[in-house]
């Protein structure tokens, strides 16, 4: 077993909490739109026809709005509607104790608010939902390498960028060179640095592989036996490198 530090992909799932968060926040501000004339509406007992313009001595300055009369009162409604026709009538729902509290019929409908509003929240909660799902697996896989992976210290490694940004900083991923048993050379992209480290003293990276599943496997910049390591951990180039064409790898990345 091995003393693995799950902290930076945790830290993962941080980044996209503040995805989740802001597509609740931009998802909650479209549905109230929508759903306070429906909860306004379930408060109003009462309703009546709202009058002609041309009835109600309001002709200059009507605008948006409806009138209507209780009891020979006349109140007016205001309305969502950009533009009301003049002889135009429309149910306005209103509260008997308070006749000037008043909806107009069209005010509350699900249509209310585009539709286009809601996806980007929408995205941005699949995206969240997608990814937290994504690293609770990730962090299982890690724990099994741990019980049955096999060691690599002190392995060369370069930088890419994950494609993921903080602050407009690019979030950096160690990239590193590895030969399979079977004489394959392949590249293993780590773990996206969510914890902002990309440089560790000895300028090296471990790796926890399996190697009979060459696509899980972990990479990170100190990972020890808990036993102590052994002189067999550490990373030696192999003959068949040289022999090996450079260019002739095979992309292995966890991430796709």
């Amino acid at each position: 077993m091995y003393d693995i530090n799950l902290r930076n992909v945790k830290k993962g799932r941080g980044f996209f909490a503040i995805f989740f968060i802001f597509g609740i926040v931009f998802l909650a501000v479209p549905l109230f739109l929508v759903i306070e004339p429906f909860i306004e509406r379930s408060k109003l007992s009462a309703s009546t026809l709202s009058l002609p313009i041309k009835e109600t001595n309001q002709e200059e300055d009507y605008g948006n709005s409806f009138f209507y009369s209780v009891d020979g009162v006349l109140y007016e409604c205001s309305s969502s509607l950009i533009f009301v026709e003049p002889e135009e009538k429309r149910l306005v729902y209103y509260d008997p104790n308070d006749p000037s509290r008043c909806i107009v019929d069209g005010d509350f409908s699900y249509n209310a608010v585009p539709w286009f509003v809601f996806a980007l929240p929408i995205i941005f909660i699949l995206i969240s939902v997608f990814n937290f799902i994504k690293i609770n697996k990730r962090i299982k896989i890690i724990k099994e390498l741990n019980q049955k992976g096999k060691l690599v210290k002190c392995i060369p490694y370069h930088l890419e960028d994950s494609g993921m940004a903080i602050n407009n900083v690019p979030i950096k991923m160690p990239v590193i060179d590895y030969i399979l048993p079977d004489g394959r050379n392949v590249i293993l992209r780590g773990d996206p640095r969510h914890d902002g480290k990309v440089y560790d003293e000895d300028g090296l990276v471990d790796l926890v592989i399996d190697e009979s599943n060459p696509r899980n496997y972990f990479i990170d910049f100190e990972i020890n036996r808990l036993t102590g390591n052994t002189k067999s951990d550490y990373f030696q180039i192999p003959e068949a490198e040289t022999k090996t064409n450079i260019y002739d790898h095979n992309d292995i990345n966890i991430f796709k």
